[in-house]
């Protein structure tokens, strides 16, 4: 056998590896998911596991890092591929229309991801919270761009915005059905369509002023 055609069975095994570990902490939990049963799940040794990750601390936080990494880069490539001087209030659209595509697409990952942020040891969430600190400065810049180009309300705090934003659309794997449901797509479309009705300022959203004696 040679070493590429081992080198790509080795990386197919390590993918198996993560996608049972995925699996299992989306419906577990940290404290619930051991290695001998992510092993048992794809029908290996627990033993032969550690060749590919050192510990279990090794392989959540791999698990942890492609649930965060993968809507990050999505969401990336979606603002990246608008101009620079585009609209404020489009490019958090697509952010919005980004990350909601990529959690729901994602089967177990993004899971695992809400379930068990609360249940990690100190040293591996205090790891995990440094890349999603990452992520969350940019919709922080998505969001103060938008304020001050006065595109969406001022009198909200930034902080609340991106927090309500990400925690709705990271909940969205816990409902979302890709059976006789929309797409992921057609979701993504809606939820952005929900929240940037709520960011605009109302005189923008064509309301009727309020009349005096109401």
């Amino acid at each position: 056998m040679t070493s590429a055609v081992l080198l790509k069975k080795s990386e197919q095994t390590r993918q198996r590896i993560l996608d049972a570990a995925a699996t299992l902490l989306a419906a577990r939990g940290y404290a619930g998911t051991s290695i001998k049963a992510i092993a048992e799940e794809i029908g290996m040794q627990d033993a032969s596991l550690y060749y590919y990750f050192p510990s279990k601390e090794a392989l959540v936080l791999e698990v942890l890092h492609i649930g965060t990494s993968e809507a990050e880069d999505a969401v990336a490539t979606a603002v990246a591929a608008i101009d620079a001087n585009a609209e404020p209030l489009e490019a958090l659209r697509l952010a919005i229309v980004a990350h909601a595509k990529s959690v729901l697409g994602m089967g177990d990952y993004p899971r695992a991801n809400v379930r068990n942020f609360g249940q990690l040891p100190a040293e591996i969430r205090s790891e995990h919270q440094a890349e999603q600190a990452r992520y969350g400065r940019t919709w922080k810049a998505l969001i103060e761009r938008a304020m001050s180009a006065g595109v969406i309300r001022t009198d909200l705090d930034p902080g609340v915005v991106r927090m309500l934003i990400l925690g709705a659309m990271n909940w969205g794997p816990e409902w979302f059905k890709t059976e006789g449901a929309l797409s992921s797509d057609r979701v993504g479309e809606q939820m952005a369509s929900l929240v940037m009705e709520g960011l605009v300022p109302r005189q923008e959203r064509g309301h009727p002023a309020k009349a005096k004696n109401d």
